[in-house]
């Protein structure tokens, strides 16, 4: 004699494999796309003036923006400018810095090397970033990353787009 399960009984199994996938999924990081898609508007907080007369600037930025997949949060970007150098001719310097990006499930900390150029309609800020995972605090520790960061000094904003890996997360 074949037995055969009860339609309550199957309506009980699939309702807990259900669930169990819906745990799952509540659990998985939120950027299930592995991207960094940011934007801030940001203001000066400090500037320093030349170090030594060596060409050498430093500025604190702090500022507000959202992150995609993440929500709101406020920014701190701690900046070094050389501008003892021109690498895209005369009016131009490199930047090195570090972004303290605080959100409510951590703290992103991210690394930029950019440089700012002189152009027709004014200066224009270009570089990459690198997700400090090391530094980074909440979901994001252990996060890794790369990507490309713009920057409108006029209008005070900055863009970050590339990609972000938590740890733990598929690639």
């Amino acid at each position: 004699m074949r037995k055969t399960i009860g339609l309550p009984l199957l309506v009980v199994v699939l309702g807990v494999l259900g669930s169990g996938f819906a745990l799952h999924a509540a659990a998985a990081p939120p950027n299930h796309a592995n991207r960094l898609e940011a934007s801030f508007t940001e203001s000066a907080q400090s500037v320093t003036n030349r170090i030594a007369d060596l060409g050498t600037f430093q500025l604190i930025n702090t500022g507000a923006g959202t992150v995609d997949g993440f929500g709101s949060a406020t920014v701190v970007v701690g900046i070094t400018q050389d501008r003892s150098v021109a690498p895209c001719g005369t009016g131009s310097w490199t930047n090195a810095a570090t972004r303290r990006i605080v959100l409510a499930d951590g703290v992103l900390m991210v690394r930029e090397l950019s440089t700012t150029c002189s152009t027709p309609s004014g200066l224009v800020i270009s570089g990459t970033y690198e997700v400090d995972g090391l530094s980074s605090t909440g979901i994001f520790a252990g996060a890794r990353g790369t990507g490309e960061i713009t920057a409108d000094p006029v209008a005070h904003t900055a863009t970050l787009s590339g990609k972000l890996h938590l740890a733990g997360s598929a690639e």
